[in-house]
């Protein structure tokens, strides 16, 4: 492993031509074995000491990752109770959720319906068509069902126009499994540590 000599300031030591420690930028610095650094570091002449530097090792990329997470404290929220006020919400979207999906069904019902009584009415259009002679009575029979018809479709239709109406509104993320996914993360919440690094003072002899 690799070693360097640097400072809180992220100002380095590296040896020139004639082999006397200086100081250098981080792209400059001169990596060292740990021996060598340890003696080059306990000879630096008085004004770069008064510098605070040290003696650090190089560490690759994964150990750096590794080591990190190992010394980073995490805890957990272990007895977390839902508040009154969450639990309120949590049941009113979940009923707005459930009221979303009885819509649902209920369009699809209606549209059955409303065909089923498009039918109905064909078939009335053509019986009245094919059939050759109808009597007063029998024409009024066939009124009142036609109008018993054309009214039973204009209810089914105005309660199909409401329902999707509403059903074309952006609900999609409503959805009471979602809330209840949000609040049992609620009781699952963790905190890690940050990693605080403190900053060294220049003692000035």
């Amino acid at each position: 492993m690799d070693y360097v000599i640097k400072n809180y300031k992220n100002l380095y030591i590296r040896l020139n031509k004639n082999g006397t420690p200086v100081t250098c930028a981080e792209h400059e610095k001169t990596l060292f074995e740990q021996s060598k650094a340890k003696n080059i570091f306990d000879s630096l002449p008085k004004t770069l000491k008064r510098l605070n530097f040290k003696v650090e090792p190089i560490l690759d990329v994964g150990q750096n990752k590794l080591n990190s997470s190992e010394d980073r404290k995490t805890i957990k929220n272990e007895n977390y109770i839902i508040p009154d006020q969450i639990t309120q919400w949590i049941e009113k979207f979940g009923i707005c959720d459930d009221i979303l999906k009885e819509a649902q069904k209920r369009k699809e019902e209606l549209v059955r319906l409303l065909s089923d009584a498009d039918k109905e009415f064909s078939n009335m259009v053509h019986k009245v068509e094919l059939e050759e002679k109808i009597d007063m009575y029998g024409a009024w029979e066939e009124r009142n069902k036609w109008r018993k018809n054309r009214r039973k479709r204009r209810e089914i239709k105005d309660e199909l126009l409401i329902i999707s109406n509403v059903l074309k509104m952006d609900f999609r993320n409503l959805d009471r499994s979602t809330i209840d996914k949000v609040v049992r993360g609620l009781a699952k919440r963790k905190f890690t540590y940050r990693v605080v690094e403190e900053e060294e003072t220049e003692n000035v002899v």
